[in-house]
């Protein structure tokens, strides 16, 4: 009788931390697994626990059981349930990040394809929605990449391409709000907006968001 050997197609050699869950006897045979795919199965399951339930209601068995990997493994990649969800944080803001350029000389084409994304990936929002009502503290990458984007429309300020009389976070704020807004419009508003283009509606808010003040007008 022999151990099985689980061998880990990553950079990071198994190390104390895997030792849970390297072993193990399935009569010699020798068992690959390829821990960058493991890994996105268990964030993938993790968004859709963390959307459907917030952080207290998600629960570490489903999100094993629905990724076909054991706690033990999640406990070995992440740490802790704080650790899987804020990995999961960082995977969606890096993908929306990678998805939708981020464009501060143009904010309402940039609000436009922020809300075909939207609307494109239902489960991001309603996960972002939960963690806006949780109130749960930014991870380190996603302060980094809210901080380029304020130094992008502070630069464009700067050059005079944006209104300079709100900052640059109140500015990102006024675009997000603006998809956010008509994204969930009410639901016992929808049949009076019948008809009405939202993704157009995006684009206008912001256009009016970022327009020049009119004495900024009148001095030009």
């Amino acid at each position: 009788m022999s151990t099985t050997t689980y061998l880990l197609l990553s950079d990071t050699p198994i190390g104390p931390a895997h030792e849970a869950w390297a072993g193990g006897n399935e009569g010699g045979r020798t068992v690959v697994r390829d821990a960058a795919q493991t890994r996105r199965r268990i964030l993938a399951a993790a968004l859709t626990e963390f959307a459907e339930g917030g952080f207290a209601g998600a629960r570490i068995a489903g999100i094993s059981e629905a990724a076909g990997a054991n706690q033990r493994m999640i406990y070995a990649y992440f740490g802790s349930k704080e650790g899987l969800y804020d990995a999961v944080v960082d995977e969606v803001i890096e993908r929306v990040h990678a998805e939708v350029p981020f464009e501060p000389d143009d904010l309402p084409a940039y609000a436009v394809a922020l809300f075909d994304y939207a609307v494109g990936n239902p489960e991001v929002v309603r996960f972002q929605a939960r963690r806006t009502l949780e109130a749960r503290e930014a991870t380190a990458r996603e302060l980094e990449l809210y901080g380029e984007k304020l130094d992008a429309i502070r630069r464009v300020q700067q050059a005079g391409g944006l209104p300079a009389g709100e900052s640059p976070a109140e500015l990102l704020v006024g675009v997000t709000g603006a998809v956010a807004a008509w994204l969930q419009a009410p639901t016992g508003l929808r049949p009076s907006l019948r008809g009405v283009d939202m993704r157009e509606r995006v684009r206008h808010d912001v256009e009016a968001l970022v327009a020049p003040a009119p004495a900024d007008v009148a001095r030009d």
